[in-house]
This record gives C-alpha cells, sequence and structure tokens, in this order.
C-alpha cells in the first residue's frame, strides 16, 4: 500500500482578513526524506532555523546573513526562491485556494447548507482540499493528511474531518489518519506555509485589486515546470464560485 504525505497549512482568519486560505502540498513516502534532507541544508546556508513566510516577508527584520535587514523586495524574492525550487523538484502536487470572506459572509442559508453549513470559510476550504487530494490518488494509494497545529482551528478541523468521512466514502477509504504537528519540526509544514501566505496576498490582489508584493515569488512557485516536478491546481472563489462549488460538493454527497 502507497502512502502519500498530504501537509496542508492555512492562512488569515476571517475575523481579520479579508481572503483565508488553507493549501495543501503532497508528497510519496519514498520522495519525502530527499526533501527534508534538502530543505534542511537551506536553513544551514541561510542560517535560519525554520522559514516561517510572515517573518521573512518583513523587509525591515534581519533573517540571517542571506536575507540581511533592509534587503530590497527584489533581492529578497531572489533570496526565497531556492525555497520555492526545493518545493518544486520534490513535491507531486500543489493545491493554492483561496475564499473571499465577504463573499462568503453574503452567501444564503440555502447556498451554504450545499456547502455542508460551514460557519467559518476555512472549514469549507479544507473540506474542498480534502475532496480534491483523494480524486487525485490512484486506487491503490492512500493519504496521510498532517495540518499545522492551530489552537484556535484545529478541533474544528477534526470535527469537520469526522463529518466529511460521514458523507464522502471515497475520503472515508482513502484518508488514513489526520494529525497535526508544529511547523518548526516538519519542514513540510514550512513548505505549505510558504503556499499559504503567498496564496493568501494572490487572492487579496484577484479579490480586491491589492498590490501584492511578492507576486513573482508566488508565480514563480506555482507554475507548472513538467514531468517530474509538481503539478498546481488553483481554486479563488468569490460569491458567484463558492455557489457553483456548493452545487458541486452537493452532487459529491449524493454519490
Amino acid at each position: 500500500m502507497a502512502i502519500l504525505h498530504a501537509y496542508f497549512d492555512e492562512s488569515g482568519k476571517q475575523s481579520d482578513h479579508p481572503a483565508v486560505t488553507f493549501t495543501g502540498i503532497c508528497i510519496s513516502d519514498s520522495r519525502l526524506s530527499d526533501f527534508d534532507d534538502a530543505w534542511n541544508v537551506l536553513l544551514r546556508q541561510y542560517g535560519i532555523s525554520a522559514l516561517h513566510m510572515a517573518r521573512v516577508s518583513r523587509l525591515k527584520e534581519n533573517h540571517g546573513p542571506l536575507m540581511p535587514r533592509h534587503q530590497p523586495l527584489e533581492e529578497r524574492i531572489e533570496a526565497l526562491k531556492p525555497f520555492s525550487d526545493c518545493i518544486n523538484n520534490h513535491f507531486e502536487v500543489g493545491l493554492a485556494q483561496a475564499i473571499d470572506v465577504v463573499g462568503f459572509g453574503k452567501l444564503t442559508k440555502e447556498a451554504k447548507r450545499g456547502l455542508g453549513s460551514p460557519d467559518d470559510p476555512y472549514y469549507l476550504a479544507f473540506a474542498r482540499g480534502l475532496v480534491e487530494i483523494v480524486n487525485y490518488v490512484q486506487d491503490d494509494e492512500k493519504i496521510s493528511l498532517i495540518c499545522d497545529d492551530d489552537e484556535s482551528t484545529a478541533w474544528g478541523c477534526y470535527s469537520h474531518y469526522r463529518a466529511i468521512r460521514r458523507v464522502h466514502e471515497k475520503v472515508k477509504d482513502k484518508v488514513v489518519s489526520l494529525t497535526f504537528a508544529k511547523d518548526d519540526a516538519f519542514p513540510a509544514l514550512q513548505a505549505a506555509d510558504m503556499l499559504a501566505f503567498l496564496s493568501r496576498l494572490q487572492a487579496k490582489k484577484e479579490f480586491y485589486g491589492d498590490f501584492n508584493q511578492f507576486e513573482k515569488l508566488f508565480v514563480h512557485l506555482v507554475t507548472s515546470r513538467g514531468p517530474g516536478h509538481a503539478m498546481w491546481f488553483k481554486m479563488y472563489a468569490n460569491e458567484s464560485k463558492l455557489i457553483d462549488l456548493g452545487k458541486s460538493m452537493g452532487k459529491l454527497k449524493k454519490k
């Protein structure tokens, strides 16, 4: 039985951000060790213990000899590209998704019912991410799901996981574990954090026209490079797309 490891992280809370993301990257068991080694080599070379995108995006702060204080934006982007390349060179598939908080709030109860009646767009993104990964794997493969351990969402995430398993037979069959971990100890969760943070900045641009100073890095990360590299799937859901998504997920529940 082959195991595909899926690492997920979120960025943004509906209470203080206009867009929330829940993004994931998947890697086979046989390639995970090589990724960990390559990522840890980069951390040592950069003189940092872990990569947290929210921190290294602050140009006024010092983040090791290769990302010094007051580094120009273009230089900071170039400094971060090796981490992006490390993800692309080792992971198999990536899912970048974001939800417009304002659009989510405008949905009717009927529309939300098709989405599973979530009270937080984070849980909608979680459910949709699970379904997408399950549909990707082969018949003889199983999924081990690892999420960043966020105190404010972990328990709700687990509850939604149990609920999804009750209505989606394929999720119940394919997903064999759900764990929560701190990203400081897991390079793959740091990679998922990078994707989640950059996806949220890009979502703010697509939803509201905000300037994304790290757009070049985002594009560098999620541009598919062909066989042997990560395949990328993206979804940015405003109000109309959320309604369509609810209809499609409602059809899945009836199968």
